[in-house]
């Protein structure tokens, strides 16, 4: 009788449990909370995630997947740090994919460790896992793009999984365009970044390739980025940067971040002029009367400085 009343009561507990409770146990580890994700894909409750993961500001603030757009899971486990990244991903493009990071502790339970989002839409989106300097880091690439603004943009992440939290240690765009023909000069954008260590202090450098570009207008230029943290730092900071692959020129860190950093659109339309000065020379000493009555538009909205002040000298004398 004992027994059968003990069974009661627990089945009556486990029929009464509410979709808060069970989400609730499910975060207390990432296969539990996949495995539950899965089960609940097209009425996934994400305010309640929220609230059990303890995530008072999450980084979206609609459902990334459920309702018609079912949610999947994919978990990525990282051996040499003792924790796994559960991925959470709906099935449409412009939809978040959101990375829930777990960190096992001493005794073996899990630990929430933070939450990020990917944004996917004219860009796929993806994401790695692998060594960088001895130590594993996530990287993850995300689309920043703004149709309507003429910019194109995936912007990439590095995660160094041996640090507490969920926040980059370095963000650069990976490639991408900003084009605004009518009033600056556009860009495309392509990096490569690459990491070395020496006692002490740790280096990435970016090799930034951009194409300057407007009507008439097609200027390569390659740029070099360098960025360090110190022992016992958490992240990288640009040091130095140059506007060419021989390191001979020097160039203001805040230009490299504003060519080829996660705010591409940034960089005013002066350093732009700068930048693209002889193919915008050749230009306004050319014939091409459709490309000098472009420059023109472009110089209207440069504020005066040495660069404009000779183009438009050179525009006068045709």
């Amino acid at each position: 009788m004992g027994r059968m009343f003990a069974a009661l009561v627990v089945s009556c507990v486990a029929f009464a449990q509410a979709p808060q409770s069970e989400i609730a146990a499910a975060t207390k580890s990432p296969r539990l909370l996949a495995r539950y994700v899965e089960m609940h894909e097209s009425a996934f409750d994400w305010k309640s995630l929220w609230t059990a993961l303890g995530v008072q500001d999450p980084k979206v603030t609609h459902s990334p997947c459920g309702d018609s757009n079912p949610c999947s899971c994919e978990l990525v486990t990282v051996s040499q740090a003792d924790q796994e990244i559960l991925i959470i991903r709906g099935q449409l493009l412009r939809m978040h994919h959101i990375y829930l990071r777990y960190l096992r502790k001493p005794n073996g339970d899990w630990q929430f460790a933070g939450e990020r989002s990917a944004f996917v839409n004219e860009y796929p989106g993806s994401h790695e896992v692998t060594r960088v300097n001895g130590r594993p880091y996530l990287k993850i690439r995300s689309d920043h793009s703004q149709v309507g603004f003429a910019l194109l943009q995936e912007v990439e992440e590095w995660f160094d999984l041996t640090q507490p939290g969920f926040r980059p240690v370095i963000s650069f765009t990976s490639q991408g365009s900003y084009e605004p023909f009518s009033f600056a000069v556009g860009r495309t954008v392509e990096a490569q970044a690459s990491a070395s260590q020496t006692p002490g202090r740790e280096t990435i450098e970016i090799v930034l390739n951009v194409h300057f570009n407007g009507i008439g207008l097609d200027i390569p230029a390659t740029f070099i980025g360098i960025y360090e943290r110190p022992s016992g730092a958490r992240a990288f900071s640009i040091r130095r940067a140059y506007s060419d692959p021989d390191r001979r020129t020097a160039i203001p860190t805040e230009d490299l971040e504003g060519l080829g950093g996660p705010d591409l659109d940034k960089l005013s339309n002066e350093r732009l002029v700068f930048y693209a000065l002889s193919g915008l020379q050749t230009i306004a000493s050319g014939s091409d009367e459709e490309a000098r009555q472009w420059l023109k538009l472009v110089l209207e909205h440069v504020r005066d400085t040495p660069e404009k002040r000779a183009l438009l000298d050179l525009l006068r004398r045709r």
